[in-house]
């Protein structure tokens, strides 16, 4: 995609004088007016063809000063990714609550837990590179370059076995409609353990064009300049997400239940999802340079398809001792192989802004320093929280043992989008040459 600045010599002379009169400003021979044909405010005229030079005649333009073409950047990110609430999946009851009540939502002697909040919206450390190279530096056409990982945040919960609380994964009994739990740890009865894990990475990157539209001063010298740049080209976002609990259950001699001393339950569910955007961006960037502090501005706006994609999947083994033999069928607690154990794609048209705020430093001739904030905000994104059959509805017919008569739960919520937002500061240093 080529961008090309339109603005006559005369009107860029004019705008840049404007920009002279500022507090900031020097004088119209420190915005970059030099004695090379009429005054065109960094913009050479047809008799300023010297741009080998560094910049003698043409007083530089933009981002060069025609010697230095290359410039490479790398960056410290601590950002944060928002991530989808999830709702109740752990909880605790005293040892000796009813069983009948045990863990269930709503009841005075149950505790969450794990869950009601998101579990993968931490502060947490990445890192960005970026390089750009000027095909035209006298007239400021540039090919640039990006890519950025935010890394991954990763949330993990481990509860029993333990012989002073009952552990459990509480639902709502569908066949029943009432609160109900399954029941990981109970003491003397079962030892259990309930393991929750999620994550969540969010990674982009970009290809494009940069063309320089209004240069002011010179960067290399000690008086006021400043350029603004369009940007342009093709974006890259991804952002994957992915959430499983397990259960690990030995059934203890002194059992109450039904179930033969010793057998072994594991239950698995797992929840999955994944966006891939790509698209097109433009957008502004700027700088004003007050000797060799400057602060700089970034506003963007990427317009394309996101590529939605959620997997769900869940299983359930039971070895029962003595030669009892054993079974492993699809479907734990919150998945099913007769309702929304599957895989789910669909393709969501949006549009994602990105903006940036940043103060820079020039270290030497050709290292600077910078330091920026950034946010990002992508709707439509589906998270493996959001997956969930909503309110945790299960109908136990449902589960394995599969019965006759089970309704459509648990269900399938649909690809349900929530908006993402990634901010945070970056930190680098960036060289030229």
């Amino acid at each position: 995609m080529l961008f090309t600045a339109s603005a006559g010599r005369r009107g860029a002379a004019l705008l840049c004088l404007l920009l002279a009169s500022s507090p900031l400003s020097a004088s119209a021979q420190d915005c970059g007016i030099v004695d090379c044909g009429e005054p065109v405010c960094g913009f050479p005229d047809d008799s300023c063809t010297s741009c080998d030079s560094c910049g003698s005649n043409c007083g530089g333009a933009c981002k060069s000063n025609g010697c230095d073409r290359f410039w490479v950047r790398g960056e410290y990110l601590y950002w944060q990714v928002t991530g989808a609430d999830s709702p109740a999946l752990v909880t605790s009851s005293p040892d000796g609550t009813s069983l009948a009540t045990a863990g269930q939502l709503g009841q005075n002697t149950t505790t969450t837990l794990v869950g009601n909040d998101a579990l993968t919206d931490k502060w947490r450390s990445g890192f960005a590179v970026s390089t750009g190279y000027w095909l035209d530096p006298c007239n400021g056409l540039a090919v640039v370059g990006d890519y950025f990982q935010v890394g991954s945040n990763n949330f993990n919960s481990s509860l029993g076995p333990d012989d002073g609380t009952i552990y459990a994964r509480p639902f709502f009994n569908s066949e029943t409609g009432l609160q109900d739990a399954q029941l990981v740890n109970v003491p003397d009865e079962q030892a259990g353990n309930v393991h929750v894990q999620s994550s969540s990475q969010f990674q982009g990157a970009g290809l494009g064009l940069e063309k320089c539209l209004l240069s002011c001063g010179n960067a290399n010298s000690c008086g006021p300049s400043g350029w603004v740049t369009l940007v342009g080209g093709y974006r890259y976002y991804q952002h994957n997400s992915a959430l499983q609990v397990n259960e690990d259950i030995l059934v203890l001699d002194n059992t109450t239940s039904p179930l033969v001393p010793g057998t072994t339950i594991y239950v698995e569910d797992k929840f999955g999802a994944r966006n891939q955007f790509h698209g097109g961006e433009i957008g502004l960037q700027g700088r004003r340079q007050e000797g060799w502090i400057w602060i700089d501005g970034l506003a963007t706006m990427a317009i394309g398809a996101n590529n939605r994609a959620v997997s769900i999947n869940g299983g359930t083994d039971i070895t029962v001792p003595a030669g009892g033999g054993s079974t492993s069928n699809p479907g734990g607690l919150l998945t099913s192989g007769e309702t929304n154990i599957g895989n789910y794609t669909d393709t969501k048209a949006v549009v994602i802004p990105r903006f940036r705020l940043g103060l820079g430093a020039q270290i030497t001739e050709r290292l600077s320093a910078r330091f920026g904030y950034n946010v990002i905000v992508w709707t439509n994104v589906v998270q493996a929280a959001s997956e969930l059959p909503p309110g945790l509805s299960s109908d136990p017919r449902n589960l394995p043992p599969v019965q006759g008569g089970g309704g459509a739960q648990p269900a399938f919520p649909g690809m349900f989008g929530s908006t993402v937002v990634a901010h945070g500061a970056d930190l680098g240093l960036e060289l030229t040459f």
